[in-house]
């Protein structure tokens, strides 16, 4: 007698919950496991595998899926998932990122996400991760980043200060560095996004207190985000926000001009 499936509790994450989904389509598709795994051309567990949630999906799994099966379930679940790997403390600030017109952004210690290269934000976050984990934590870091390009509507205005420590500090090694920095350049010859350094010749300023975020919207106050050891807090009351803002403007006082500082990354490379 056949074995039956294990039983899949979908309420307990939403990759036991694309499992069951995945297992739902099949069945309805008269397919064994092994026979979709074949029509997918994946490895014969992996449609088990995906199934009873023992590997998390990544997002090839849902374009394969979406494709063979002629939905949009299995990318919309796997951009829940993107969205639960954002620590509890950031998603309030992060839904509202898509909405906002203008992004103003100062980082004391690394590039900030919007910025960062697939390599670099992977080593970043790789510390106390499996590799799923580490897989889908740097797919959200990525999913952030569509907002600055897309057609409509229009891209937020992102202007970046960071310090000159940044730049210098070989996050991932040497060639993760240099692709990062060469990424900051081509950023920057954007016309609506403006990146600038502040000097290590500055000393002690303003910015060395830590890093922040701030948004701004066509309707509704501007929020920001403060960034803390191990965590952070989002700032809607009014006089905070302007605070952060005036603490922006000071810190890109200090800094050096959008040209200069190019040269700066391109000495660094």
């Amino acid at each position: 007698m056949a074995k039956p499936p294990k039983a899949l509790q979908p309420d307990q994450s939403l990759s036991a919950y694309f499992g069951f989904e995945l297992r739902k389509h099949r069945d309805e598709a008269g397919l064994s496991q092994p026979e979709l795994a074949d029509r997918l051309h994946w490895a014969k567990s992996a449609v088990g595998n995906l199934e009873t949630a023992f590997r998390s999906p990544t997002q090839d799994h849902a374009r394969d899926l979406d494709g063979f099966f002629a939905t949009d379930r299995f990318g919309w679940l796997y951009g829940l998932m993107i969205q639960e790997q954002l620590p509890d403390f950031f998603r309030p600030f992060a839904a509202k990122e898509p909405e906002a017109t203008d992004i103003r952004a100062f980082e004391p210690l690394l590039v900030p996400g919007l910025l960062q290269t697939e390599e670099y934000a992977r080593a970043v976050l790789a510390a106390g991760r499996k590799p799923e984990q580490l897989d889908q934590t740097v797919s959200a870091r990525m999913e952030r980043q569509k907002i600055l390009h897309r057609a409509e509507p229009d891209p937020p205005r992102l202007w970046v200060v960071l310090d000159e420590g940044v730049i210098r500090r070989q996050v991932g090694g040497a060639e993760v560095m240099r692709k990062q920095l060469a990424h900051l350049l081509d950023t920057a010859q954007r016309y609506d996004v403006t990146i600038q350094l502040v000097s290590a010749s500055i000393g002690a300023y303003l910015g060395l207190e830590g890093g922040f975020s701030i948004l701004s919207f066509n309707e509704g106050a501007s929020i920001a985000f403060a960034e803390a050891s191990g965590g952070g807090h989002m700032i809607e009351q009014q006089k905070d926000v302007t605070r952060a803002v005036t603490r922006f403007e000071l810190i890109r006082a200090e800094a050096m001009s959008a040209e200069d500082s190019m040269r700066l990354i391109q000495e660094a490379m």
